[in-house]
């Protein structure tokens, strides 16, 4: 499975993601931000960057991998990891290396 450029993620940020958490119940989250890594590419020539999704459900989901699906970019697979939350909501991240 070909995952999403950084560069694609940069041109869809202030678009809505629906995130599977739980079954087939979609959580809308956007980008919160798209960081290039410090090096740009790793010795297979891939870009190093991650991106943090921001959700405003306040219910904290363990890592691991879950279905994500956008209007143009399609459904794929992440591994996301919850780096901030409060009664407001979570934040996820996805790394790419």
């Amino acid at each position: 499975m070909e995952l999403p450029t950084k560069e694609l993620f940069d041109q869809h940020a202030k678009d809505l993601f629906n995130i599977a958490f739980v079954d087939d119940s979609p959580s809308p989250c956007q980008i919160k931000e798209v960081k290039a890594g410090l090096q740009p590419t790793n010795t297979q020539q891939k870009e190093q960057y991650s991106v943090v999704f921001a959700c405003d459900n306040p219910e904290v989901f363990e890592q691991g991998v879950y279905k994500i699906s956008h209007s143009k970019m399609g459904k794929f697979e992440l591994f996301l990891v919850p780096i901030f939350g409060d009664d407001k909501g979570v934040h996820y991240e996805a790394v790419f290396t």
